[in-house]
């Protein structure tokens, strides 16, 4: 009877941990994800120290944080909710979270954070184009080549800054849609790109990824 106990702690014990591993999406435990998180977190705090915030703001945004913090924990640990459950409360979360951040902004604080985003936008595609031109090299591109890849990143970036700005759809829904994006802009690559290319290319990528880990 004893052994019988035993083994039933311990499948209980087994089904709440991979309960709780079902909540952490696998992009979570993705060192290229992790890295991309630090990265983003990272330049959104640069923004706030730019944004001169008085001691109050300062204050408030540490309590809303670790308020945000403690409620995700608690959401975590809930082993009585699906993952569409947990990721519609997330999802929530997070929409308050945001409003509580932009309600302690002056009007001349949000626009200086819209213009350090327009900033951020032009350094990306400014780092994009100098990529592209080194890659036009090494992948030996024809000029027709190099137009439709061109063509293709500028509909991809048009496409990801209309998902991101759709604020009807949740973030499960944009995470997926984004996904499909990305799919699809690799797919179209492939009929671009000779099979020595798309190989040279996915070498470029892979060393990149690496140096960044470095």
């Amino acid at each position: 009877m004893k052994k019988i106990l035993s083994i039933l702690a311990i499948t209980a014990i087994s089904f709440s941990v991979t309960a709780q591993e079902k909540k952490e999406t696998p992009r979570q435990n993705n060192p290229s994800h992790q890295q991309h998180m630090r990265h983003g977190g990272k330049h959104h705090g640069q923004m706030m120290k730019n944004l001169d915030l008085t001691d109050a703001q300062k204050v408030q945004m540490k309590a809303n944080r670790e308020e945000y913090k403690n409620k995700m924990q608690l959401l975590k640990q809930d082993q009585n909710i699906t993952m569409k459950e947990f990721n519609e409360k997330k999802e929530a979360l997070h929409k308050e979270q945001k409003a509580k951040m932009l309600a302690l902004l002056t009007p001349e604080q949000k626009n200086k954070m819209a213009e350090m985003k327009a900033t951020q936008e032009k350094q990306r595609e400014a780092s994009y184009n100098k990529h592209f031109e080194e890659m036009k090299i090494k992948l030996a591109l024809t000029e027709d080549q190099a137009a439709k890849l061109k063509s293709q990143h500028e509909t991809t970036i048009a496409n990801m800054k209309a998902l991101r700005e759709n604020e009807k759809l949740s973030m499960e829904e944009k995470k997926q849609q984004m996904k499909a994006i990305k799919e699809s802009s690799k797919e179209q690559r492939k009929n671009i790109l000779t099979a020595d290319q798309l190989k040279k290319l996915e070498e470029m990528h892979k060393n990149k990824m690496e140096n960044k880990a470095k």
